[in-house]
């Protein structure tokens, strides 16, 4: 979190992720070819209630809501159907042009690359 000394780290909001890529594009305008931007997945989870799985995670993430944490750019929460409307939604706020996935999720996100492939 901003101004935290407990070196806790703390995710972005999706808010703070618009500032941060809105950042970029003002800096990379004069740039020749821009660089591709990217995400790190911390967590996906499947599941049929959003709201519970987020709700499980508030104990790590005190500072935010139910809401907030289903918004998050790192966290992929829901059905395979929901997981890939996120991932297309963050591609078109943010510019992601790919996503890494961390190895303990690469199974739950199989889904969701083959809905994105058109499988």
């Amino acid at each position: 979190m901003p101004g935290s000394t407990t070196g806790t780290p703390a995710p972005l909001t999706s808010e703070e992720l618009d500032e941060r890529v809105a950042a970029y594009r003002r800096l990379a305008a004069g740039r020749k070819e821009p660089a591709e931007l990217n995400v790190l997945i911390q967590m996906v989870v499947v599941t049929d209630d959003r709201e519970a799985a987020a709700r499980e995670l508030l104990s790590h993430m005190p500072h935010l809501t139910v809401e907030q944490v289903l918004d998050l750019p790192i966290l992929l929460i829901g059905t395979p159907e929901q997981i890939t409307a996120q991932v297309r939604a963050q591609r078109e706020r943010y510019g992601f042009s790919y996503l890494t996935v961390l190895e303990p999720y690469m199974e739950a996100f199989e889904p969701v690359i083959k809905a994105l492939r058109g499988e």
